[in-house]
């Protein structure tokens, strides 16, 4: 079903969003005092 080019974009674009998520999370959770 999937080209392994297809699966490659996939993964690389699910890593991605999980290191922005990482990062964001990060940048959120030292400003929030309920979460800290």
């Amino acid at each position: 079903m999937f080209t392994p080019d297809t699966s490659r974009n996939l993964i690389a674009a699910a890593i991605s969003l999980c290191m922005s998520a990482i990062l964001f999370a990060y940048a959120i959770v030292p400003a929030t005092p309920g979460l800290a």
